[in-house]
């Protein structure tokens, strides 16, 4: 009996290692560790900028037109990122994109170093850095691809997700901590010196993509990646799922600094650890529960499955007034929620052919995403004028009822994959 449940636990071990074992591929190990430097501060700069909003403003109106703008690139050039990715050399694209980040990171730090920072200048450099973020995820992707080679990808690609979630655990916490203790500049310095690490370790790095002709326009290639996702039944309907978990479930998030503030009654350090629990939750999900959900033939169940409990506990998020009992609320929403996103656009990344993958990618995102700056927007909004809880309830709520409504149609139930779903970093966690 107890070696059964030694070779039983054995085998779960297994299955949760394997996402670790592209390590032993020296590309990834040289780019995982800018990554993690690269990803460690992007977290940083992403809490510290909330909080720069909420501080100027005090409106939960405010961090939806910040969300908006950083999130609205993704919308607008969605139909030539991937084609751009396919056409052009990935390495190149990701050395551009990261020293423009690095840039931004810099200018903001210095802008508020000096005391000259106003609230145009954050929603400029969101939008700037948002449209620099929807050219460096698609090609990202792609990159990793070509680094790990014919049957690695979804190990390296899953890794790079476990990476950007723990990250996801530790950056806010620093930059609270940085926040509370020293102010809100040194979180963008150091973001800017992360970057540095990231861009060495990409320069160091000599990789190889499968060379495929890519022919016609960035919007004509974009209609073809469009029109795979179209013909496929299965995909479209998980893009449903993907839609309800984006629109109301990161609206959710965004409020953050206001929930924080008005009714926790806390300061940056707690907004550190609100999103930090977020971030472990979605670790948890993405390295212990994503492998055996995987297993899941019936992956409509699995998502809608996941974006009902994600519903459920940003419901229960709602009505917390005591911060132990909202970081477990937004530990577990997110260990659903990363599930969401990650099996729905792993799902489409690995049923695209090689020579579309990062325009079938970007296509898929684009139409999950494109709505999701009028959410924010109009949730922001909604909070200031209902208030930030009943908003997160009506969130939660249908986050609920709508995968339900959705699961009840028998041809969707009916639909399985036997298709291996690799973890995707989402652009805009």
């Amino acid at each position: 009996m107890e070696s059964k449940k030694r070779n039983i636990l054995f085998r779960k071990l297994q299955v949760i290692a394997a996402n670790f074992s592209t390590l032993r591929i020296r590309n990834i190990r040289i780019y995982m560790i800018g990554q993690a430097m690269s990803l460690l501060g992007d977290w940083m700069q992403q809490t510290a900028q909330a909080w720069v909003v909420w501080e100027l403003t005090h409106k939960a109106t405010a961090l939806g037109i910040v969300a908006f703008l950083s999130q609205i690139p993704f919308f607008i050039f969605g139909p030539w990122v991937g084609s751009f990715a396919d056409r052009f050399d990935r390495r190149k694209i990701l050395l551009i994109t990261q020293v423009l980040a690095m840039v931004f990171a810099f200018l903001l730090a210095l802008l508020l170093q000096t005391h000259w920072l106003v609230l145009w200048h954050v929603y400029v450099l969101a939008f700037l850095l948002g449209t620099v973020t929807a050219f460096n995820v698609t090609a990202e992707q792609a990159f990793i691809g070509d680094m790990a080679g014919a049957g690695n990808i979804k190990g390296a690609i899953a890794l790079n997700n476990s990476l950007n979630q723990f990250t996801r655990l530790v950056g806010p916490a620093i930059a609270g901590w940085l926040i509370a203790s020293v102010g809100i500049a040194p979180a963008f310095w150091l973001n800017g010196l992360s970057l540095i690490v990231s861009i060495i370790c990409i320069m160091i790095i000599q990789s190889k993509r499968e060379e495929a002709p890519v022919e016609g326009s960035g919007w004509s290639q974009f209609k073809q990646g469009l029109g795979f996702l179209v013909n496929n039944k299965l995909l479209r309907l998980i893009i449903l799922f993907g839609m309800i978990q984006a629109f109301f479930g990161m609206s959710i998030i965004q409020l953050l600094p206001a929930f924080a503030t008005i009714v926790l009654k806390g300061n940056a350090s707690t907004l550190g650890t609100l999103i930090g629990s977020a971030g472990a939750g979605a670790l948890v999900g993405i390295v212990i529960v994503l492998p055996f959900v995987q297993r899941i033939k019936k992956v409509c169940i699995a998502i809608g499955g996941a974006v009902i409990w994600s519903g459920i506990w940003y419901f229960l998020f709602s009505f917390t007034r005591d911060q132990s009992l909202a970081m477990l609320c937004q530990f577990m929403a997110s260990m659903g929620a990363a599930n969401v996103l990650t099996l729905s656009i792993g799902l489409a990344q690995e049923l695209s052919p090689v020579n579309m993958r990062a325009r079938v990618l970007s296509a898929f995102m684009m139409v999950i995403f494109g709505l999701q700056p009028i959410a924010a927007y109009l949730v922001g909004w909604g909070a200031d004028v209902f208030g930030i809880n009943d908003m997160m309830k009506v969130n939660g709520t249908l986050m609920i009822l709508l995968p339900v409504l959705l699961l009840t149609t028998p041809a969707l139930r009916r639909l399985k994959t036997t298709v291996q779903i690799p973890a995707v970093r989402h652009p805009v966690a």
